[in-house]
Formats: structure tokens, C-alpha cells, sequence
């Protein structure tokens, strides 16, 4: 399962440290080159889906974050007449 959550704006670097320090090491910035702050502050964490609805309850219950979700699942449909190629 894969969760985006954003943190809130005057959420202090500690109190996001501390969120960040209870989910995976590869949890990272959806943007990381973004230098506008309301996309800076959105991430993206991987998570085995057994630990799921723990690592979203985690994040929903932080002060320092404004929303968490799981991210939704993304299928690509081709058109009939790109089936065949």
C-alpha cells in the first residue's frame, strides 16, 4: 500500500521528524526538487499492506500532518486499436 500525506504548514522540523522516524526509511517527498512549499510538503510512504491501516492511523492521528491517504491504485487502458501492437 502506498499512503501520500502532507504536513502542515507550521509544522515544526522536529515534529516531522518524529512522524517520518515511525514509517519506512524510503518514505520521501512526492516532489523532491519542488521548492513551492505546499508541494514540498507532500510525501509519499510504501508500506506492506498487512501494516497499512497501522502506518495511516499513525499519520491521520499527528498534529503535524494535514491529511493522509492511501494512494490510489493506477491502471493504464489502451485504446481497442493500440491492443493488438
Amino acid at each position: 500500500m502506498r499512503i501520500r500525506f502532507k504536513f502542515r504548514d507550521n509544522a515544526n522540523p522536529g515534529a516531522r521528524a518524529e512522524v517520518l522516524d515511525g514509517l519506512p526509511a524510503d518514505t520521501a517527498r512526492l516532489f523532491p526538487a519542488e521548492t513551492d512549499p505546499e508541494l514540498a510538503a507532500l510525501y509519499v510512504t510504501a508500506v506492506a499492506d498487512a501494516d497499512g491501516a497501522k502506518a495511516l492511523q499513525h499519520l491521520q492521528r499527528s498534529a503535524a500532518v494535514e491529511f493522509a491517504e492511501p494512494e490510489p491504485e493506477r491502471r493504464l487502458h489502451l485504446p481497442e486499436e493500440l491492443k493488438g501492437e
